[in-house]
């Protein structure tokens, strides 16, 4: 059996799609408490059968696919190159090649061999940034990846750039404004792109290549609440049949070394906003508030 101390997780940054790490490679440690929730290849097998004979015949492959998703609490920005296509900064305004990278994931084994998984061609599709008061800020990415070849030149372990726990950034460095007022009870809030990525096909089982996707920017915040400001967003419609409001929004976050992490967030439009504890002894009210997004850069 494996456990804590057993295992490695890193990536490398690939200057095309597939064409694995480059000839000096950049392998980075994601964050600290990194946990890996899927690694699977699926190869879509049909089975194929004769009419006279009920038990397959055999089964053929369909197209290949590899996914992966990890979590890990944030330390420092160098994810965003995997994340927003323009230049690590921004999401793309026009049609663009996703980017990618190789990983490398290890454990060591109990007779002290080690194991070795190296996924290429790795795009990000979803990816989720999440503070909880009481908690460290958490990133998510959900991952496709079109290849996994053996042959990769795999780091040591002393090439691998890891984060110190002094980095992480926690919730009590975190501020949140939306139409400039700010949000000073916020209870947790939820950065959420999906659609960053999609895989382009033709005549091979494994990907063409991964252009960007339709893009799918969220907010979910649900904040104590103290005054009307974003319940007006969603509920007052004093102007009949007038759109919903957009309105600005900040995430900021910033860690023990005064590091600062943050996003500007473009007409952000309440599509469901709600009361929660509207009658609890023990607890104030509070807002859950979901909000459609136009864009989002790096502040």
């Amino acid at each position: 059996m494996t456990g804590a101390g057993s295992a490695q997780v890193a990536y490398t940054v690939e200057d095309s799609y597939g064409a694995g790490p480059q000839a000096e490679p950049t392998w980075i440690q994601p964050g600290i408490d990194v946990t890996v929730g899927d690694l699977t290849v699926d190869q879509a097998l049909e089975r194929s059968r004769h009419p006279n004979d009920p038990t397959p015949a055999g089964s053929r492959e369909g197209n290949w696919e590899g996914a992966q998703s990890l979590s890990w609490v944030l330390t420092d920005d160098q994810f965003h190159e995997l994340v927003f296509a323009d230049g690590g900064t921004a999401l793309p305004s026009s049609a663009m090649e996703a980017p990618s990278a190789t990983w490398y994931f290890a454990v060591d084994m109990p007779d002290g061999t080690t194991e070795t998984r190296t996924p290429t061609g790795a795009t990000v599709t979803d990816a989720t940034v999440t503070y909880e008061q009481g908690s460290d800020v958490q990133v998510e990415l959900t991952i496709l990846y079109g290849f996994e070849p053996t042959d990769v030149t795999t780091p040591a372990e002393a090439d691998i750039q890891q984060p110190t726990d002094d980095q992480a950034f926690t919730w009590h460095g975190a501020t949140f404004t939306v139409d400039g007022t700010n949000q000073a009870l916020m209870q947790s809030a939820s950065l959420s792109l999906s659609g960053l990525a999609r895989f382009r096909r033709g005549q091979s089982r494994h990907p063409y290549d991964a252009v960007t996707g339709a893009i799918e920017p969220s907010l979910s915040t649900d904040a104590t609440f103290t005054e009307r400001d974003q319940l007006a967003l969603a509920v007052d419609d004093t102007a009949g049949d007038a759109p919903v409001g957009k309105v600005p929004a900040t995430l900021s976050f910033e860690n023990g070394q005064g590091d600062t992490i943050g996003y500007d967030l473009t007409d952000c439009q309440p599509t469901s906003c709600s009361w929660s504890d509207l009658v609890a002894a023990d607890a104030d009210l509070s807002e859950p508030i979901d909000y459609h997004v136009a864009d989002v850069a790096v502040a």
